[in-house]
């Protein structure tokens, strides 16, 4: 439960407002201070990520600002948010904090954005409130057990090898490949990497990063339900599945292309992981001309 919201004017030393041109605001959680944007007028879009931050949605909240209220958090130990030592990481306690969030903010007719480990976790709470809902975004993320993919099991494995996460919480090397072209870096600055790069300068913020990614194994008896959930409390949403199509070898849109029943597939042809700063006017574009025609429209109609 969000106890209450302030905004506090103050930023980090390594935050410079050109690099991320946001006011900063604060809700409390679950005892936790959690930092949010909240950017813009109109229908709310949520950006949910997790083991990342807010920065990374940088490019689509000055893009969508004008046709949107856009909102993205940190959870606790990412980004802004400070770190907090009996939150787990687990997708469980990060969906109640964003369950919080929403409660919270008292936020309706949502348009929710999802990527990577925010997949799991958004489509949690969505599958819980889905009076809440009004359509979904969904980007290189997955709604499934990953026992059906080998390949990606043993790359989550390797990232939670103790010897290799010892190596991340000492040299911060996850966080660095991140902030590189093959990550969320293609169109960033020095500057601006400086400043995606500096909550990382925490071990307690590698720490989270990869307790985050670890905690994914674990999670295929919560998927098989999801999985279910989604194709019928969720069956009915608009859905746009927004990949980056060199990041999508497993098929992974058009899985999820066979699991709703309004559902509008682009691909990102340049785009990887994170097509969102890889291409974010093409990504951005997609996302206004699909919601004014399939959301908006839609909803006109009744």
């Amino acid at each position: 439960m969000a106890d209450r919201t302030t905004t506090l004017p103050a930023r980090p030393a390594w935050l410079p407002q050109p690099a991320f041109p946001f006011q900063s605001r604060f809700v409390e959680i679950e005892a936790k201070r959690v930092h949010y944007v909240d950017e813009g007028a109109g229908p709310a879009l949520l950006l949910v990520s997790a083991g990342q931050w807010s920065f990374m949605f940088r490019d689509v909240i000055l893009r969508l600002r004008h046709q949107f209220r856009c909102l993205t958090l940190d959870f606790p130990g990412s980004g802004v948010s400070p770190y907090a030592e009996d939150h787990d990481q687990s997708v469980r306690a990060n969906a109640w904090i964003l369950d919080g969030f929403i409660e919270g903010l008292d936020l309706q007719d949502i348009t929710m954005v999802v990527h990577d480990a925010g997949g799991p976790i958004g489509f949690l709470i969505a599958t819980m409130r889905p009076e809440r809902f009004r359509a979904l975004v969904i980007s290189n993320t997955f709604g499934w057990p990953l026992r059906e993919y080998p390949s990606v099991r043993r790359m989550l494995k390797v990232i939670g090898n103790p010897l290799i996460s010892a190596l991340n919480i000492n040299t911060n090397a996850l966080a660095r490949l991140t902030a590189t072209s093959y990550g969320v870096g293609r169109h960033l600055t020095k500057a601006d990497r400086r400043a995606f790069l500096g909550p990382w300068r925490s071990r307690a913020a590698r720490h989270a990063t990869q307790q985050v990614l670890a905690e994914l194994l674990r999670i295929d008896p919560l998927m098989s339900e999801l999985e279910l959930e989604l194709q019928t409390k969720l069956a009915d949403l608009p859905v746009l599945t927004l990949f980056g199509c060199k990041n999508d070898r497993l098929g992974w849109q058009r899985r999820f292309g066979l699991m709703f029943r309004n559902v509008t597939a682009v691909g990102i042809a340049d785009g990887h992981h994170f097509p969102f700063n890889d291409d974010p006017g093409r990504y951005t574009e997609a996302i206004g001309d699909w919601w004014a025609k399939k959301v908006a429209e839609a909803h006109r109609q009744f």
